[in-house]
């Protein structure tokens, strides 16, 4: 088995940091939620979704990267996300720091990664993506915008979430020059 599905959940990222201490799971293995009572982005903020509209994953990684190029994981799946938005052809695509995806100026996903760090080895992160989809109604959000809202087009979300862990599994192999060029190109207010 690859991935656990929830109805509703508390936190995807919360069930999977816990399901990771008692059980052996892969890379890339994933939990994934279509209702989140207790969703977060970065620091407090909450993570607001209709149910069954999006995307609220999980992801779980040992990271073969040194502990010193933390950052670069976040941009492996930055990159990874817009890759993804790019061949749904969702226009105008960027990273603004330090974890948002936007479209056409507006939030479209956002990203938490939560690292466990003991002493100077890096033992697993929890990549957490919420990624709007079919949502057309954000109360008291208007910088939210979602996949459906921009191309008018109601998607398969089952479809996105495979694409989205194969894309992942390309750019985490990719050269890490490349992914951070790529990050550095897609980054808003670039100079």
């Amino acid at each position: 088995m690859d991935y656990i599905k929830f109805d509703t959940i508390t936190s995807t990222n919360d069930f999977l940091k816990s399901y990771a201490e008692t059980h052996k799971i892969s890379n890339f293995f994933y939990v994934i939620a279509d209702v989140q009572t207790d969703g977060r982005g970065q620091h407090t903020n909450i993570w607001q979704s209709e149910c069954c509209k999006n995307i609220l994953i999980s992801i779980f990684l040992q990271p073969d990267i040194d502990l010193a190029q933390q950052t670069r994981l976040n941009q492996i799946v930055a990159v990874s996300i817009v890759k993804v938005l790019q061949k749904f052809n969702i226009p105008e695509v960027q990273i603004k720091l330090p974890n948002d995806i936007l479209a056409e100026g507006k939030k479209i996903a956002g990203i938490l990664i939560e690292n466990k760090i003991m002493g100077q080895k890096w033992l697993q992160s929890i990549i957490g993506i919420g990624l709007n989809v079919n949502q057309t109604d954000f109360v008291n959000l208007p910088k939210a915008v979602s996949m459906k809202q921009i191309t008018g087009i109601d998607y398969n979300r089952d479809k996105i979430v495979k694409m989205l862990i194969q894309q992942l599994k390309i750019c985490y192999q990719e050269p890490l020059e490349k992914i951070q060029k790529e990050f550095n190109n897609l980054l808003i207010n670039n100079i």
